[in-house]
């Protein structure tokens, strides 16, 4: 058997701790202490790893299991050492706040949940040794352990039932324990009658009847089957319970679907996963009943929920993967209804694309005219800022709304048009019926070399427009002032600062990372409108009617459906490139930004200033080249963050998507033109 020596983490031996069990009249919390301690032979792997046990699997956990029982049977005295031991502490702890509160949400809402989970990691949790829902933290951190515990053989666990016990028939042991199981089936049907009965829930019901809702019947049930004492009306309560629990499940799922087509709220999600997850564990709970005796096989099923969910909830990761799935979907799916019209696929598609990119680099070349104007007025940094982050916003509302194209701001939609060709080939049984996995993949191959070419020509065509857009108004203003626009100390920064050999490469990757966060803004944005329902709220304001008139307040209505992800992404455009070298700068980190347009237009400018005798210079080469760096991070780090969040959302495989990225870049390597012309 090969070893493999690795450092573990610190822990007993199995004989000393059966040699060292403490007495049952020692203090709760070292008995307590000594049974985490065995929990954590059983579940921690030594520092003298074999690799024939598997820990992720759990089979490992399971066999130390069987061998503890195994070794004590064959030493009687230790065997009564661990018996008293474990017996006492079964006796003297309870398991309810384990039952109602492990691995479960207690927070109202996402954020307060979060800051919850941090403090968790952070702080020590103050002694409780009646509650073993403190064990159960300590002892666990893997989800192989509530494997392990569930793939324990039926003899083992009965037998771990009868250590704990004594062996006592009438389990007299587990008193305080069977009062905590039915206490705890109260309090979580009240929990959910209480959660389910919340407005946000209530009003996105498919059943709007007068009567009690399928949460609140929950609880009068769960209450009726407690006092009942007649075995026959107990099983027929229980069933009844069973059925009306998949009621609310039901019911829950009819507000993910009202979601689905009327927008989506973190807030509710959270409420929704909060209630499901209470549902669950009152159904885990209550199969431990069979009549009016409990299930060794449902406990040992609910002994893993137990963990598992423990497990989960303290991992920061899981807590915003649960809540913010369906959000990135909705968000996905939305960017690529938007991301499909900047894709051009025809010789008429690409022409239009590159004349609504002439008017955005026109546009921009005013925009370049205005930041260095409202620069040079008197104030604080961060005022200028603020200013200049509405030029940006400003000017990028105008693009939108006269149809024109601002190269960056295209990636992170198009990445999730991507990602919809990309999921129909994602498909096991169709990976396998295919012969070349290239072949099933050239559709979305060709979507991506749509994607990047039409990227191609809309940066071509901004520059295209900023270029003498830029010197014709810094003429203009030399032929009225006769001074330069840009004073000569100016002109020099600015060529100096866009140099490849400086900073601006990895500015300009963090340009692409605040171009992707603005589309991230604008689908969330898009979804918080949609399920507050603005816009019908707007077409019957009676202050706008009164204002507007009725069909103009309609009209905006309308208008503010179909323009809000346009408007929020470039509002938050705007201000992410205006304020966060302000920010960074309060904070003593020196992070600028560089967009590919809007840099143009500052280069230009200086040229204008220094003359074109600067044309010459290395200086200004490696500007130029610092301008290509741009448009090429600007665009792939936009794009590759959106892939990854599309991809994800949409549960699009790694193994397919890395077999996409190779695929493509053969092909663009053995033709580098299809990035600028259609095969």
């Amino acid at each position: 058997m090969a070893l493999n020596i690795t450092r573990g983490p610190s822990r007993k031996e199995l004989d000393i701790l059966f040699a060292t069990a403490p007495a049952a009249d020692a203090v709760l919390w070292r008995r307590i202490e000594w049974v985490q301690e065995l929990l954590s032979w059983i579940f921690s792997e030594s520092p003298l790893k074999v690799s024939e046990l598997d820990f992720v699997s759990g089979h490992a956990q399971a066999l130390r299991m069987k061998w503890a029982l195994h070794v004590l049977d064959r030493n009687p005295e230790w065997k009564s050492k661990v018996q008293i031991v474990l017996k006492s502490v079964a006796e003297q702890t309870h398991i309810f706040d384990l039952l109602v509160a492990t691995g479960l949400h207690q927070r109202s809402g996402l954020v307060s949940e979060f800051v919850e989970r941090i403090q968790r990691r952070i702080l020590p949790r103050p002694p409780d040794d009646r509650n073993l829902d403190l064990l159960v933290s300590a002892a666990f951190d893997s989800e192989a352990d509530a494997i392990a515990i569930s793939k324990v053989d039926a003899t083992t666990f009965k037998g771990i039932a009868n250590l704990i016990s004594g062996g006592a028939p009438d389990d007299a042991t587990f008193s305080v324990w069977k009062e905590d199981v039915f206490d705890a089936t109260s309090h979580l049907a009240l929990q959910i009658a209480a959660l389910g009965s919340h407005s946000a829930l209530r009003v996105r019901y498919g059943d709007q009847s007068r009567g009690p809702s399928a949460f609140i019947r929950l609880q009068l049930l769960n209450l009726e089957w407690i006092q009942t004492s007649d075995p026959a009306g107990a099983e027929k309560l229980h069933r009844e319970i069973q059925a009306t629990a998949e009621e609310c499940l039901t019911s829950i799922d009819e507000v993910y679907k009202h979601m689905d087509e009327n927008g989506v709220s973190v807030d509710v999600v959270y409420h929704l996963e909060r209630t499901k997850a209470l549902i669950s564990r009152y159904l885990c709970i209550r199969g431990v009943f069979d009549g009016d005796q409990f299930s060794s096989t449902a406990i040992q099923t609910v002994a893993a929920r137990l963990v598992y969910d423990c497990v989960h909830a303290k991992s920061i990761r899981a807590l915003f993967d649960d809540n913010t799935a369906l959000i990135a979907k909705k968000i996905a799916e939305n960017s690529a209804e938007t991301g499909e019209h900047y894709i051009a696929k025809t010789k008429q598609a690409e022409a239009d694309l590159f004349r609504s990119a002439l008017g955005g680099g026109a546009i921009t070349a005013v925009t370049t005219i205005f930041k260095y104007l409202l620069a040079s007025l008197p104030g604080s940094p961060f005022v200028l800022s603020v200013l200049g982050s509405v030029n940006y916003s400003l000017s990028f509302i105008v693009i939108q709304l006269q149809g024109f194209s601002l190269a960056t701001k295209q990636p992170a939609m198009t990445a999730a048009t991507l990602a919809d060709q990309i999921q129909f080939y994602d498909d096991p049984v169709r990976r396998a019926t295919v012969e070349h996995q290239e072949h099933a993949l050239q559709p979305a191959i060709d979507e991506m070399l749509a994607v990047l070419r039409s990227q191609t020509l809309a940066v071509i065509g901004n520059i295209l427009a900023v270029v003498p857009g830029v010197f014709l108004l810094c003429g203009s203003f030399k032929l009225i002032s006769n001074h330069s626009f840009l004073s000569e100390e100016k002109a020099a920064y600015a060529i100096e600062s866009f140099s490849i050999l400086g900073p601006t490469p990895f500015y300009a990757a963090w340009t692409g990372v605040l171009l992707f966060s603005s589309s991230i803004i604008a689908g969330w944005f898009y979804h918080w409108v949609l399920f507050r329902k603005l816009p019908q709220g707007m077409s019957r304001s009676r202050r706008l009617i009164r204002m507007v008139g009725s069909e103009r307040a309609r009209g905006i209505g309308l208008f503010f459906r179909r323009n809000a992800a346009g408007l929020a992404a470039n509002v938050s455009l705007g201000f992410l490139l205006g304020l966060s070298p302000a920010i960074f700068q309060f904070l003593g980190i020196p992070l600028d930004v560089r967009h590919v347009t809007l840099s143009t237009g500052s280069l230009v400018a200086a040229v204008m200033t220094a003359g074109l005798g600067v044309l010459q210079t290395n200086a200004f080469w490696l500007a130029v080249a610092g301008i290509g760096s741009m448009a090429v991070l600007n665009l792939l780090i936009s794009f590759s963050l959106a892939l990854a969040v599309a991809l994800r959302s949409k549960r699009i495989s790694f193994r397919t998507a890395k077999s996409l990225i190779r695929f493509f870049l053969a092909k663009l390597a053995r033709n580098p033109l299809l990035l600028l012309r259609r095969a």
